[in-house]
């Protein structure tokens, strides 16, 4: 597992040994960046079911202003730590060990403007996390949520505030990005 672009570009991370996370293929994390780039600049950026660390620090390589990880996993979160140090973006990140359901019903965060996510393809964590991202001010106006799910498993195509926007296959894998449709109250 490595950085595939940025200011960390070619840092290996630590990977997942004897843990249960399943980190997204470099193929597919390039595509998922390539549809993020215009906005990824200064972005609060929300990796769920953050594993290791990959897609947070990949956002953060390459112009995130924040990311925020959530994972579960005391292991998965040693290791996380751990990669950010070895990056360097320790002070643009903020852990938080606990499950996503629990976080989300939790967060008091100012809005973020991309949410990653993906969740075991086993489970139904999917169909869990998204009717709360779909209802609650977590995402931005105009903000976009991307999951990443088996292509076998789709979410729907409207979920609250969430409209399905476009979905890419790649191989098994899809990333089923999401856009917010709901209005910001005025300043």
């Amino acid at each position: 597992m490595r950085v595939i672009g940025g200011t960390s570009r070619g840092r290996r991370l630590a990977g997942p040994r004897g843990l249960d996370v399943r980190p997204t293929a470099d193929h597919v994390k390039e595509a998922l960046f390539n549809i993020l780039a215009d906005r990824m600049a200064d972005a609060r950026f929300l990796d769920l079911f953050a594993g290791t660390g990959n897609i947070g620090i990949e956002a953060l390589s390459r112009g995130a202003g924040q990311v925020t990880f959530v994972e579960s996993s005391p292991a998965a979160g040693r290791v996380l730590r751990a990669n950010l140090r070895l990056c360097g973006f320790g002070h643009l990140a903020d852990v938080r060990l606990m499950p996503v359901s629990r976080f989300l019903k939790q967060c008091r965060e100012p809005a973020y403007d991309i949410v990653f996510l993906d969740p075991p393809y086993q489970g139904r964590e999917t169909e869990k996390v998204l009717p709360s991202l779909g209802r609650d001010a977590i995402i931005r106006a105009n903000g976009v949520v991307v999951v990443e799910h088996f292509h076998k498993s789709p979410p729907d195509d409207r979920i609250g505030h969430l409209a399905l926007v476009k979905t890419y296959r790649y191989g098994d894998t899809c990333l089923s990005v999401y856009r917010s449709v709901r209005e910001e109250p005025p300043a």
